[in-house]
């Protein structure tokens, strides 16, 4: 017979107030209140997120920033960031050296990118751990290739995700993982909280935990709901599925939704438990107040539940994998309900009573592919917004003010994830993200003048803006007086950094891969450079592999354009709110 957990237990109020555990912590609350975006992407997207990193680390602020908020890609890179213990001995192993571009040569995208290095499981093909996962008959070239697992076919996106990319770094064993599931480790914030969780729970004295590493900014991971899975099936045009997507969160203490919302008569949302009793069966009995263990803190909490164990416990490899599963969907063909993430989920609906059921998850990108949002729920004052992104920023892509207008379509133009942010929504368009408007629509031409006059002068297209935020009823976003600074950081190319590249060769490649109207098979190592493909950048078959040469003049890429950038966007405006 399973065993009753006691897990902290966090109510949101009726007027979008939330209660987030980590603002009760000093370490965290004593940092300005200063976000940082790593958008979704694939490997494309980690691989950016590691350049990202190595200038913020350069420039010394990340001891400035709040919140690390991330979404499929960019929670790899996070995750790995946060977390890690093994692969590498410091950070700068992790992140890999700066290189200037005039010291960018042939030999350095060659042999500059290391094992050690948070991207190199991008050089990995996740196509030799997926199909020999599933419940199929296992042949024996599936055996050659890896060993049976004992889980269900929704685990297979996370399973894969953990042995590829995260194990490397102490994060998942595949050994483990086969038949001892239950022995992975769990996660939390750090020692002091594994402490109150254990003298709370004395049947996981033994048990492992992960923590973060000292000086991390907290950690949002971004997944979402799939509202309505049984009819997904029928309709395998990802614009079908958008409307009916709600938001979740992962983070080092907290699982859950701030927002309470109603779909067909079931609660998703309204608060968060802690990640190790994530899983488990419905409580019966309202919050207690008095402390489960004379050394627990409550953090802003209700209080403790008494939960029934979960048959098997939530690691870092299942928010990791979730938070990126739009790749599981494009894989197999969004057949959602056999494969997509699937958890015992039950809301948190104030005092109770409780109800739970089996839930569908899916990847943050597909509702909100930068976490913007959940910083501000969180009310930072600045966000830097890390896009990621596929598509290049089209210099001639002028949307009128008609938010709705046909003519104002992004696809193909702008990441489709930035205009929603400002309302800019049609169903008639294959991504149109109808539920994440927080700023308003006359702002947006604002930040595309201000990013376009950016390339116009041959620069990194990195700006800050001010905006005010609106009333958001489907995130449970209120208006605020106060504006914030976001500062956009779009991923395009700039002359500038080509030009001073220390090799003619890799600048005739990066011309050659952008050349429109030629196959792509003519483009060369670099295609679409630096806007690789999420998906099938070196043939279908490879799914989100990479180069270590694509990987290796992206993540310079990425990490000189903060550096080259003359007007120091990020740096001014971290000063301006730190």
């Amino acid at each position: 017979m399973r065993q009753n957990l006691k897990s902290r237990i966090w109510v949101s109020q009726g007027d979008n107030t939330y209660n987030f555990p980590e603002q009760a912590i000093d370490e965290v609350n004593q940092k300005p209140p200063i976000g940082v975006c790593f958008s979704g992407g694939g490997t494309r997207a980690m691989t950016a997120a590691m350049g990202q990193l190595r200038a913020l680390e350069h420039l010394g602020v990340i001891p400035k920033i709040r919140y690390i908020s991330c979404v499929s890609g960019g929670s790899w890179a996070s995750s790995i960031y946060t977390y890690y213990r093994a692969g590498a001995k410091n950070d700068a192993e992790l992140l890999g050296p700066v290189t200037p571009a005039e010291k960018i040569t042939d030999e350095h995208v060659v042999n500059g990118l290391k094992q050690t290095q948070l991207a190199y499981g991008a050089t990995k093909s996740l196509n030799k751990v997926i199909p020999c996962s599933w419940e199929l008959p296992k042949g024996w070239i599936c055996k050659t290739i890896m060993k049976k697992w004992k889980y269900s076919s929704h685990d297979v996106w996370n399973y894969a995700i953990g042995q590829t990319y995260l194990e490397p770094y102490g994060l998942f064993n595949s050994d483990i993982a086969k038949d001892r599931p239950d022995e992975l480790p769990y996660f939390s914030y750090d020692a002091t909280t594994v402490d109150e969780i254990k003298a709370c729970n004395p049947k996981l004295q033994a048990k492992e935990f992960l923590t973060v590493r000292p000086g991390r900014p907290y950690l949002i991971m971004n997944a979402c709901v799939l509202l309505r899975p049984k009819y997904h099936f029928l309709f395998p045009n990802a614009k079908d599925i958008q409307a009916d997507l709600i938001n979740f969160e992962y983070t080092p203490l907290t699982v859950g939704r701030p927002h309470l919302k109603t779909f067909q008569n079931r609660f998703y949302g309204g608060g968060f438990i802690e990640p190790f009793a994530y899983g488990g069966g419905v409580p019966v009995a309202a919050p207690l107040s008095p402390p489960c263990a004379e050394s627990a803190r409550k953090l802003n909490s209700a209080g403790w539940v008494d939960i029934p164990s979960p048959s098997r416990h939530y690691s870092l490899t299942e928010t990791t994998g979730t938070s990126s599963s739009a790749f599981a969907e494009s894989f197999l063909h969004y057949d959602v309900t056999r494969f997509n993430p699937k958890d015992f989920y039950w809301a948190v609906k104030g005092n109770g009573p409780y109800c739970g059921h089996k839930t569908l998850f899916g990847d943050g990108g597909l509702l909100e592919n930068n976490g913007l949002i959940p910083l501000i729920q969180r009310g930072v004052k600045l966000a830097i917004v890390f896009i990621n992104a596929a598509t290049k920023l089209d210099p001639t892509y002028c949307p009128n003010d008609d938010q709705h207008d046909d003519r104002n379509n992004p696809n193909g133009k702008c990441d489709a994830t930035l205009p929603a942010l400002f309302g800019y929504s049609n169903p008639k368009w294959e991504w149109y993200y109808p539920h994440n408007q927080v700023f308003p629509s006359n702002e947006f031409r604002l930040v595309l003048d201000a990013l376009n006059q950016k390339r116009e002068r041959n620069e990194p297209m990195i700006v800050t803006c001010q905006h005010t935020i609106c009333e958001n009823t489907d995130w449970g976003v209120n208006a605020r007086q106060e504006p914030m600074l976001v500062t956009w950081c779009y991923l395009d190319r700039y002359s500038k950094w080509e030009a001073q590249l220390g090799s003619s060769k890799i600048r005739k490649q990066i011309k050659q891969g952008n050349k429109k109207y030629i196959p792509a098979c003519m483009k060369g190592p670099y295609l679409d450079f630096p806007n690789y493909k999420t998906i099938g950048q070196d043939g279908d078959f490879d799914l989100v592999k990479l180069t270590k040469e694509q990987i290796t003049l992206l993540a310079d890429f990425t990490c000189d354009a903060i550096l080259m950038d003359e007007e120091q966007a990020i740096l001014t405006a971290i000063q301006q709110v730190g």
